[in-house]
């Protein structure tokens, strides 16, 4: 089994336009996208729900052409008023593999330019606290995405980050571990956002506290950011010993060599 990139979006999703088949032309491994599943997204002021039939039947037709090599896949954007909504959308739908985001809190989004005005004494407790709920919330998903969605646009140094995200760090880890979930390297946020030094802190943190799944993604919405970064994101694993990652297929853990 090769690595292969498990964070990408297509035009079924709200903020893409990219197409399926432009990825399955990239190489010969498996191809799978994370959908968008937003609901009450303050961005676009409605639900930005993907179309299961249209996405399913799409898969359908490309894998007759290439070889069964795409995966069906969903980024769940968790919302503590929505969660019997969430579930319920998630309970008959086959997918690959579902990342699990906080993104939004239902009035703005973290990383709306409001928020850079924020206090990083309000935000960190209030997103951290939300992830935590949200892997209790969504028991069906395989992979925490972007752990530092929340604060990318805060204006933070890492010893401010550290002071006031590690208590919630510690248990949101725990609780990752327990529901093995795969914590995952988003190679977006760290050298886009430029927030490689959180995860060259949290990476550690993690495996303190026993994690041993981690996944890599890229978190591309076009074919010109697919699998970018992946060779600094296996270094950076290699750097703490990790020798391994996570890919899924129908909801299960297959441990690929780095």
């Amino acid at each position: 089994m090769k690595l292969y990139d498990q964070h990408m979006h297509t035009n079924f999703s709200y903020d893409s336009k990219e197409e399926l088949e432009n990825y399955l032309n990239l190489n010969d491994k498996f191809i799978v996208t994370t959908e968008h599943f937003d609901t009450s997204n303050p961005v676009t002021k409605k639900d930005d729900i993907p179309d299961y039939a249209a996405y399913a039947k799409r898969i359908d037709e490309l894998n007759q052409v290439y070889n069964n090599r795409l995966l069906k896949g969903v980024e769940v954007g968790y919302v503590k008023e929505d969660v019997a909504r969430i579930n319920a959308y998630l309970a008959d739908k086959d997918f690959d593999v579902k990342l699990l985001s906080v993104h939004h809190n239902g009035t703005y989004d973290y990383m709306d330019e409001e928020v850079a005005d924020m206090s990083p004494e309000q935000i960190i407790p209030e997103y951290y606290s939300s992830m935590l709920d949200a892997i209790e919330a969504i028991p069906s998903a395989n992979v925490l995405a972007h752990f530092d969605y929340g604060v990318r646009v805060l204006p933070i140094d890492i010893d401010t980050f550290k002071k006031l995200a590690e208590p919630y760090l510690i248990p949101l880890f725990q609780k990752t571990i327990e529901h093995q979930l795969a914590f995952e390297v988003n190679a977006k946020s760290m050298w886009k956002y430029g927030n490689e030094v959180l995860y060259e802190y949290a990476i550690p943190l993690y495996l303190a506290q026993g994690g041993k799944l981690f996944s890599i993604g890229s978190d591309a919405h076009s074919v010109e950011d697919y699998e970018s970064h992946f060779s600094d994101a296996i270094a950076l694993l290699k750097k703490h010993g990790v020798n391994d990652v996570v890919v899924y297929q129908k909801g299960k853990a297959i441990r690929v060599e780095i």
